[in-house]
């Protein structure tokens, strides 16, 4: 995976006309976790791969933290976490934010282990990772990511915490994001990924005139996580109820209504059953993840894991408008595939980029740069308005260079991204 992905973002730096001192820098991350823990589970020992890549940080490091989440999946490997690492250097490039890319994980089915059991895991990958000095509010600092959530993210919190009186680091509430409010998170962080997607996804509708002629815009929403089910639920907000969702889906498939679903409905029953298999068939019609795909649709959101569009389905995509928040949902020669056929893309570095935003508002909140309000509302509408503000220079910035070099929307968020990162590395290393 990696590989194809330095191929792909090469091709870019060379449409971008920059050196190649830059691929050079990009292609080796700055350091590589690769360990083992060992963790007490009931009557036994088991041990765990604890795997992480520091990619790129144009920033200096120790100041300005490399930032990327963490991840609990069996296919956690090296290669995916570099693909995944690279992504968020190009990401917090795109959004102009004080960050490298990173991304760690643990090689584990989390599903197949008692909740005590995940915490037990997570607390003695967070005292390794802060006595390896790599965990630290200004050189790592974590998310949440796929198959871990704001409790998650607490649990290295507050292990974190347990242990400073021995590690002395400042600003300790800031050594990760995605916290729950109640314990130093920050209003607006849980639902940012989705709801900076939907800002960017406005701007863009009215920057291209893409739909003008339609009151309603059908969205199909491919993944049911975090990203997937708010933003479903975001289109009941009065600045998104243009949109409607048709189709959602998890791993194990999905339900369909081309009429629109009833979000709220279908986010109870998930909530409460966690599968669409049993849902009121007089509704919606069961689907599958590849049918749901392969669906005529306005805009097809890929909120779910990697390798989704291939070569073997890119032809039978049928979208007007793929946005693509998920990591490497598309792989680079479907990418090239369905820009051969027209098809708008607003691929993962632009896509995805609320996320880390709103990481970047929490950690600001944390290290005392913004003040605590009182008012919850206060540091919601703050979260908002940096939120609307960063995907609408982000998405203003492709589209005119879209527009001026007559790229696609893919091209000018790599040409984009990657100039940024290239001035930066260019004054931090004087080339």
């Amino acid at each position: 995976m990696f590989s194809e992905k330095l191929i792909q973002v090469a091709r870019y730096a060379e449409l971008a006309g920059l050196p190649d001192k830059l691929m050079y820098e990009l292609s080796e991350p700055k350091d590589i976790c690769d360990t083992k823990i060992r963790v007490d589970i009931g009557n036994h020992q088991e041990t765990f791969k604890l795997l992480g890549v520091l990619h790129c940080n144009p920033h200096s490091s120790g100041a300005r933290p490399f930032k990327g989440g963490f991840r609990m999946h069996k296919d956690v490997d090296l290669d995916r976490l570099r693909t995944f690492g690279f992504d968020m250097t190009l990401k917090n490039a795109e959004a102009n934010l004080p960050f490298g890319g990173a991304k760690f994980g643990i090689s584990i089915n989390p599903t197949s282990y008692e909740k005590r059991f995940i915490r037990a895991i997570i607390e003695k990958a967070t005292e390794r990772l802060l006595f390896k000095k790599i965990l630290n509010p200004d050189y790592y600092v974590p998310g949440p990511d796929v198959g871990s959530n704001s409790e998650t993210m607490f649990w290295i919190y507050n292990k974190a915490a347990e242990l400073n009186s021995l590690t002395q680091l400042p600003n300790i509430a800031a050594i990760v994001t995605g916290k729950p409010i109640e314990h130093d998170g920050c209003p607006g962080r849980e639902d940012a990924t989705s709801r900076g997607l939907l800002f960017l996804l406005n701007r863009y509708l009215k920057l291209s005139n893409l739909f003008e002629s339609k009151n309603k815009i059908m969205l199909t929403i491919h993944g049911y996580g975090n990203v997937g089910m708010n933003c479903a639920a975001l289109t009941l907000d009065e600045e998104f109820s243009r949109y409607y969702v048709g189709a959602v889906c998890d791993v194990n498939g999905g339900i369909y209504n081309r009429s629109g679903l009833d979000v709220k409905n279908v986010k109870q029953h998930y909530e409460t059953y966690g599968t669409f298999a049993s849902y009121d068939a007089n509704l919606a019609d069961q689907i599958s993840g590849e049918e749901l795909l392969e669906l005529r649709t306005d805009i097809l959101v890929l909120a779910s894991m990697e390798n989704q569009i291939t070569n073997d389905n890119v032809d039978r995509i049928k979208a007007e408008l793929v946005l693509e928040p998920g990591n490497e949902c598309i792989i680079p020669t479907a990418q090239d595939d369905l820009d051969r056929r027209n098809i708008h893309v607003v691929t993962s570095i632009a896509a995805g980029v609320g996320g880390v935003t709103g990481s970047y508002c929490e950690w600001r909140r944390n290290r005392g740069e913004r003040r605590h309000a009182v008012d919850y509302y206060d540091d919601l509408l703050w979260v908002h308005g940096e939120l609307r503000k960063i995907m609408t220079t982000v998405i203003d910035g492709i589209y005119r260079i879209s527009q001026e070099r007559n790229l696609t929307l893919t091209q000018s968020a790599y040409v984009r991204a990657l100039n940024i990162l290239y001035e930066q590395l260019k004054f931090k290393h004087s080339w």
